[in-house]
């Protein structure tokens, strides 16, 4: 299950627009949240990773959605961070509180459920 974990930039509100989520491919999708749930991504032995453990991101994947505008992107040779911008954080909203990651994950939190809790 996926989570959004507590950072500066929490779970969107039923009053924001949701981002247009159906131009990201699956593999933009993954590491919109891998980024978001990590607070960034760490290149490391050639591929980028969040969580330890987690799958990595293509540097491919990383580049386009840098250029997309939704990450920003810091290398030095090997070694290379980046971070969600602005927008990215709001896909990666905006995926997590519709469950639409590419494998289909159920996403559970307040703000984001449409579904009153009891």
């Amino acid at each position: 299950m996926t989570t959004l974990q507590d950072t500066a930039v929490g779970p969107a509100s039923q009053d924001e627009p949701r981002a247009p989520i159906a131009i990201l491919s699956p593999a933009k999708r993954n590491a919109l949240v891998a980024c978001f749930n990590a607070g960034g991504l760490h290149k490391k032995d050639g591929a980028w990773h969040g969580l330890p453990g987690g799958k990595p991101v293509s540097g491919m994947t990383t580049a386009d959605l840098a250029r997309d505008g939704m990450l920003t992107v810091t290398t030095n040779h090997r070694f290379g961070s980046a971070r969600l911008t602005e927008r990215g954080n709001w896909f990666a909203r905006t995926l997590l509180c519709q469950g639409t990651t590419a494998n289909s994950q159920s996403v559970r939190f307040g703000s984001c459920s449409p579904v009153p809790t009891r």
